[in-house]
């Protein structure tokens, strides 16, 4: 049946007006405790609709709207004649007969956003048109109680969710890609016109990122799509762009309202980045809330982030971390795993002698080995290769994981080039004035360093408590016995290595000098050691 004509209004008779102002009172009476007692839907439902179909003398009453969890959902009350509700409510606003009963249904909504569907029965059949207008004020008067605090609970609710959202996108092991997501899902709630996002780097603080979007979708970023006029900005402020206001940033977004969010790891550390936004027309509440709650969140994850690169930078180089972190499941790179591998341990010759006789303070000696050692790590990642520790003044490489890429013949390469690039980086460091002058007071020729390289099977991957990424085998033992017979600026190479560098096509590996293969018995090995001596 279709609904009846909405009756124009009509002028109101003092009885009526008394009561739909005491109807009125009693709606917001009851919502207002309902709120106070942060009571669900259903838990205020139950407590209006008993209430409201006393005052209005109404068979029953339904509601149509989203719940909590935005699913949609109908709370009724009375007596619908064994008949769903929320079937009835689909129809069209307005005043109609139903079963022999007058149904009278009214859209809710607030500034025109649609927020549920509000129906009364009325028993008897629908009356004149001054008693369909006086049924249509009766709703209209609950109407403008609920449609408020029903915005209230969606807008939350929504709000809610996108930050559940964010935040599940922002559990991306991949950094980079869960920020993408993130953005693109807060640019489908509210209009994003212009959002960028300025962060440190982990291992390298004073190394600035960046990332920028254009409604929601990413422009730039630092690397591979770099903005022009923000790489500018990077190198005339540097770290700077991370305080104080965004003043500089701003010129950049000329014409445009901007806001700045900073991230911060705490009161009193350095900022780890800023999110800038900007949106000619300003922003609403609603969306800076949101945009603050992504900041927040993304403080954590920075700093989980962050973790994540500061543990792996302790054995990978930088683009190995890149490439790491770009893997969603980047962990099995890490698990253990049995892997043929290249092996090298280098050690400065001479260096219990240099400690006792040649430094003046514990001091002296730290100073000397971080700078030798930092630059013996430099040469083990130049070629691919892993640190997996220091032993002493002993820096120990891994060639081939943690990818394991490549064949066994351009392990012991990697390794071998690694292990000359050593060789002669010490050899400069020896003749630096107040090295050369160390080493002729403790009665060295030199400065120098012994090295032994191995290629064998080794179990390689994070162990410890501290997940520190090594590997364990008899070749490890070997190539450590074989480093400690080497000499003044020796390199010694298991026959594995030299038996796999025999195919090399390497310019550089050809032009090496091998020695005669050597057997050398050493405590605790079952078998003799065979080895050669390589030189450039």
């Amino acid at each position: 049946m279709t609904p009846a004509p909405i009756a124009p209004p009509a002028e109101l008779s003092l009885e009526e007006y008394r009561f739909l102002r005491q109807l009125g009172r009693v709606a917001d009476d009851l919502l207002e405790e309902s709120l106070r007692e942060r009571e669900t839907l259903a838990q205020c439902f139950r407590r209006c609709f008993p209430v409201l179909l006393s005052h209005t003398g109404a068979r029953a009453i339904a509601l149509t709207t989203r719940d909590e969890e935005l699913v949609e959902q109908t709370w009724s009350e009375g007596d619908w004649g064994g008949v769903f509700p929320g079937s009835l409510l689909t129809g069209a606003a307005g005043v109609r007969a139903h079963e022999g009963h007058t149904l009278v249904i009214q859209t809710l909504d607030v500034a025109g956003s649609p927020v549920g569907t509000l129906g009364l029965l009325f028993a008897g059949a629908p009356g004149d048109a001054e008693a369909r207008a006086r049924q249509l004020r009766t709703l209209d008067t609950l109407a403008e109680e609920l449609d408020t605090v029903l915005m209230l609970v969606h807008t939350a609710s929504e709000k809610h969710q996108v930050i559940l959202q964010c935040n599940e996108h922002l559990a991306n092991p991949v950094f980079e890609a869960g920020m993408d997501q993130a953005v693109r899902t807060l640019a489908q709630r509210v209009r994003l016109p212009g959002f960028l996002l300025l962060y440190r780097d982990a291992v390298q603080p004073h190394v600035l990122h960046y990332r920028t979007y254009r409604h929601g979708q990413l422009e730039y970023e630092s690397g591979e799509q770099p903005s022009a006029p923000l790489e500018t900005l990077l190198h005339q402020h540097g770290t700077r762009l991370l305080h104080g206001d965004a003043g500089v940033l701003k010129r950049l977004f000329d014409g445009r309202t901007t806001e700045a969010v900073l991230i911060s790891a705490g009161a009193r550390s350095e900022p780890l980045g800023k999110i800038v936004v900007w949106n000619n027309e300003g922003f609403s509440a609603y969306a800076m809330d949101l945009i603050r709650v992504l900041a927040s969140t993304l403080s954590q994850r920075l700093l989980d982030y962050n973790r994540e690169r500061i543990h792996l930078s302790q054995f990978f180089s930088t683009e190995a971390i890149n490439a790491l972190l770009e893997d969603p499941d980047y962990a099995r790179h890490l698990r253990a795993q049995e892997q043929e591998v290249g092996i090298l341990f280098a050690d400065i010759n001479g260096f219990t002698r240099i400690c006792e006789q040649g430094f003046d303070s514990p001091r002296s000696i730290a100073r000397f080995v971080d700078e030798w050692s930092a630059r013996a790590v430099d040469c083990i990642w130049a070629h691919g290769g892993v640190f997996d520790k220091m032993v002493g003044d002993c820096v120990i490489g891994l060639f081939g994981p943690p990818f394991f890429q490549t064949d066994r013949v351009r392990r012991a390469e990697a390794a071998v080039r690694a292990a000359c690039d050593i060789q002669a980086f010490t050899a400069e460091l020896g003749a630096r004035e107040e090295v050369s002058a160390l080493c002729q007071r403790v009665g060295l020729p030199g400065l120098g360093v012994a090295v032994g390289v191995n290629l064998a099977t080794a179990n390689c991957g994070l162990f410890g408590p501290n997940r520190n990424y090594t590997a364990f085998s008899s070749g490890m033992n070997q190539a450590a016995r074989l480093q400690s017979l080497a000499g003044f600026r020796e390199t010694l190479v298991m026959q594995s290595v030299h038996e796999a560098l025999k195919t090399s096509q390497e310019p550089f590996v050809r032009k090496l000098q091998v020695g005669p293969l050597t057997e050398t018995p050493v405590k605790n090995v079952a078998q003799p050691l065979r080895h050669h001596r390589l030189s450039l």
